[in-house]
């Protein structure tokens, strides 16, 4: 269909702009599925990252405690952390904290007081506690990473560090099953 001159040269600019306008039209509905299809990837994106977000706080707060428990470790090994733990099974070998744990004194047999620190060869710390039924046990374990401070509270004990020397009283304690 043609339009006459007259018409054409009088609405050039109207023409065009329609043109213009349906070219614009059918260039969005043409790209509706990838819009949708970049927004889907910008949330995909957006998820990622507060996930990756919440886990660098996460590690973050983790990294926090460790430094807290091991300054608390550091603090109970310098102030004299005199009871060290030996194996249960075999007295030429260390235990080791963990949280519940029972400690007897060989010699007495006994557990130790509430309150009492005890520590392991490996840095760990806890605190004597009664929990109730249970009796008395490990609790509020805090472990350090400063092993010379380790070995320092060791030979100030005269315990070998190599190897639970079976000593007892003052110095170790053993495990209890």
């Amino acid at each position: 269909m043609k339009l006459p001159f007259r018409y054409r040269r009088r609405h050039q600019a109207t023409i065009i702009k329609v043109i213009l306008g349906v070219a614009l039209v059918g260039c969005a509905i043409a790209s509706i599925p990838d819009t949708q299809r970049n927004l889907e990837r910008l949330s995909q994106v957006r998820d990622r990252a507060a996930a990756i977000s919440t886990e660098q706080e996460l590690k973050k707060l983790d990294a926090e405690k460790v430094a807290a428990e091991a300054k608390t470790a550091d603090m109970r090994l310098m102030k004299g952390c005199s009871t060290f733990l030996v194996s249960a099974s075999n007295a030429t070998k260390f235990g080791n904290v963990y949280p519940g744990g029972k400690v007897v004194n060989p010699a007495t047999g006994l557990s130790l007081a509430p309150g009492s620190v005890v520590c392991d060869n490996q840095g760990g710390t806890a605190v004597m506690a009664d929990i109730g039924g249970s009796g008395i046990a490990m609790t509020d374990i805090a472990i350090t990473q400063d092993f010379q401070l380790v070995r320092k509270a060791m030979d100030l004990h005269g315990i070998n560090p190599q190897a639970g020397d079976g000593r007892v009283g003052g110095a170790n304690a053993r495990l209890q099953h």
